[in-house]
Parts: structure tokens; C-alpha cells; sequence
């Protein structure tokens, strides 16, 4: 998420929003309960979801599967909240934009237990943004200069030796993150780069091998992604109401889900006990959550 407005001028008409695939997703919230910096989202295991800015900034929202959200925290020190993970023990892992740091969140209590880069002793973060988790624990995250047009990717090691390590600078606005089903790679999207680049995984969760392995339409602005569990990439674009399919080789679907509003920021699978088929996808313009049947499981 980040100051989008300056993209926003006559995204469809250079994209062709009017175009048809026969995939359209449903909205799930009813419009407005969020805000428009509606982020996220990420789904426990009992099929509940957790989303940011419900009703007001600063705050996570909890939406069972039937549809009611609720307010479920307030963050700490009126930060702001935008990636969203759950670990292997259902504690969410919380990207703080706002206070420049990452969380974990017990979702049993709604405590924040600890900060997870307090050790970081490097620059201040320009501006976490979204996360992305291993197995093992081990998580990523991005962090972009929307004002320099740069930006970094992290890690926080697995526990229990957190560190928080430094991947790589230089960046153009990385945002989106997500690993591959097999573990073996980390997906970046650079947002006014409009591509998403791939990594290679080392056993220590370190990343090293950077190309481009797909570069997507100038229409709108990549955001949140995540990977199905046969390795698709699917994208949220931002400006053009469209979530874009990207196959494992970079080849971009002719297929695309078309939302009912323009602004989607990012997206999650969700089924009770994991990944399921179902899609959830946080939209700004109209403040709400909307979803889709996915052809195949995603992981979560």
C-alpha cells in the first residue's frame, strides 16, 4: 500500500478495463466497514479472517466465514498495520508502516507479544509493507521508499534465532511478497517497475539468483500476491480492478478475476484447516473485502 493517486489518472482506459474473461469476483463486507486503506488479509485455520483499517486507521478487523467483521485490535502506539501473516502457531505477523516495525500478534488473546525487529540496529525501515512466511517460520518482508522510488526486501530468521537480516537494497518500490509452494523461491513485486522479480532460496533462508521473471501491464500498480498450490502467482493490480494470473514460468493468463471496484491491494486463500479455493481480496475504493473460487487451492 502507498500514496497512489498519481497512477490513478486514466488507468483503464490505457488498460482496457471493459474486457471480459468470465471470472468476476463477489463482494464478501459490505462497503465501507473498512477503510480505504484496507490491507492485509490473512485466514486461521477455522476460516476466520483478519484484515486492517476496519472502520478507522490503526486498527485489525476479524471476519468470520459468514461475513461479520469486527473490531479485534488496536495496534500499539497508533501505528498503522498493512501485511499481514499467520505463522505455524496462529500468531499473525504484523508489517507496522507507520512505527517502521514488524509484530506478532497472539490471535487467542489479541496481545501483542513482541517486536520482531527490535534487534535491527540498521537505518530506519522506510516503510514495512507486506510479509511473507516459510514453514520454518521464517519471514520476509517488504519494505519500499515510495518518495525515492526504492526500496528493500528483509528477513526475520526463524526462531529461535531472530535476527533481522538485510536481502537486498536498491529496489524499485518492492511490495508484494510471497514464497513458492516447494519453498524454493521468494516472489517479489516492484510496483513502478510493474514486474515481479524471483529468487532462489538458500537453506538459510537467505535469497541469492534475482531476475525478472515476469513484467506485467502499465495499466495499474502490482501489489499484494500469493502463490496457488501448483505455483501460479496471482497479483493484485492496483488501479485496474483486476487480479492477474502468472504462471511459474512468468507467462501472464489471458484469464484475470475483474473486481467490482478498481483499487485491489492485496489478497489471501482461505479454508477452514488452510489454504482453501476461496480468495479474499482487500479493496480500497470501496472500503470492503470481496472474494473468488479459485480453480485450484492456494496456500495461505
Amino acid at each position: 500500500m502507498y500514496t497512489r493517486i498519481a497512477f490513478l489518472a486514466c488507468i483503464c482506459a490505457a488498460a482496457g478495463c471493459a474486457a471480459d474473461t468470465g471470472w468476476t469476483a463477489q463482494p464478501f463486507t459490505p462497503a465501507h466497514s473498512f477503510t480505504s486503506g484496507v490491507e492485509g488479509p490473512a485466514c486461521d485455520r477455522d476460516g476466520n479472517l483478519y484484515a486492517v483499517s476496519y472502520q478507522r486507521e490503526s486498527t485489525i478487523g476479524k471476519v468470520t466465514p459468514q461475513g461479520q467483521a469486527s473490531l479485534f485490535v488496536e495496534m500499539p502506539d497508533a501505528g498503522r498495520a498493512n501485511g499481514l501473516r499467520l505463522d505455524s502457531h496462529g500468531n499473525l505477523i504484523v508489517a507496522d508502516y507507520f512505527r517502521h516495525r514488524v509484530y506478532l500478534l497472539d490471535t487467542k488473546t489479541g496481545k501483542f507479544l513482541e517486536n520482531l525487529t527490535r534487534d535491527w540496529k540498521g537505518p530506519e525501515f522506510y516503510q514495512p509493507n507486506d510479509v511473507a512466511i516459510a514453514a520454518d517460520d521464517t519471514i520476509y518482508f517488504s519494505d519500499p521508499d515510495w518518495k525515492d522510488r526504492g526500496g528493500a526486501i528483509y528477513m526475520i530468521a526463524a526462531p529461535p534465532h531472530r535476527r533481522t537480516v538485510l536481502l537486498e537494497k536498491g529496489l524499485t518500490t518492492p511490495n508484494g511478497i510471497t514464497v513458492s509452494p516447494d519453498e524454493k523461491h521468494v516472489y517479489v513485486g516492484q510496483s513502478e517497475a510493474h514486474n515481479i522479480l524471483v529468487y532462489d532460496r538458500n537453506p538459510d533462508g537467505t535469497l541469492r539468483n534475482k531476475r525478472v521473471l515476469a513484467r506485467l501491464p502499465e495499466g495499474g500498480v502490482p501489489d499484494g500476491i500469493r502463490c496457488d498450490v501448483k505455483g501460479n502467482l496471482w497479483v493484485a493490480i492496483f488501479g485496474l480492478g483486476r487480479i492477474l494470473l502468472v504462471h511459474p514460468d512468468g507467462k501472464l493468463d489471458d484469464r484475470y478475476i475483474q473486481l467490482h471496484g478498481k483499487s485491489p491491494t492485496n489478497l489471501t486463500f482461505c479454508g477452514k484447516g488452510g489454504g482453501g479455493r476461496t480468495l479474499y481480496i482487500t479493496e480500497t475504493e470501496q472500503g470492503r473485502i470481496e472474494k473468488f473460487t479459485a480453480p485450484d487451492p492456494g496456500i495461505r
